[in-house]
């Protein structure tokens, strides 16, 4: 069964409060900075939703690139979700910290990309 782009978005949109719900026991213990770091989780995701469905209208061939990127992701983010009870906290910790490393840095390139793709449109206007 193949899931469809928007799922893939709407996944990604998940994955992201999850992992940033996995801190560490100091967030967990200072309720109110943890509610902000989660709430910006929230917002940077839906950016990085945003930049990537612009690069997806931009360059479709980069898009490509990075949505298979976030589809690896996604298969780690699964494997971890379904073994979660099964590991220790060092291994769950490590996990969380590398999925969510990844994410932000694949989030980072299609930023940068869209941003490169739009200055690339920008100079052909200003050709005009």
């Amino acid at each position: 069964m193949a899931i469809t782009l928007p799922s893939k978005l709407a996944a990604l949109l998940c994955v992201i409060p999850l992992l940033s719900a996995c801190s560490t026991l100091q967030a967990k213990k200072e309720s109110t900075p943890a509610n902000s770091s989660a709430l910006a989780a929230k917002a940077e995701g839906k950016q990085c939703v945003d930049n990537f469905d612009l690069l997806r209208k931009l360059n479709y061939d980069a898009f490509n690139l990075y949505k298979t990127q976030f589809d690896e992701i996604n298969r780690n983010y699964d494997y971890y979700k379904n073994n979660q009870l099964l590991m220790e906290n060092d291994p769950k910790e490590l996990i969380t910290f590398t999925l969510n490393d990844k994410l932000n840095m694949i989030c980072e390139r299609v930023k940068s990309q869209t941003f490169v793709e739009i200055r690339k449109k920008m100079q052909a206007v200003s050709k005009i």
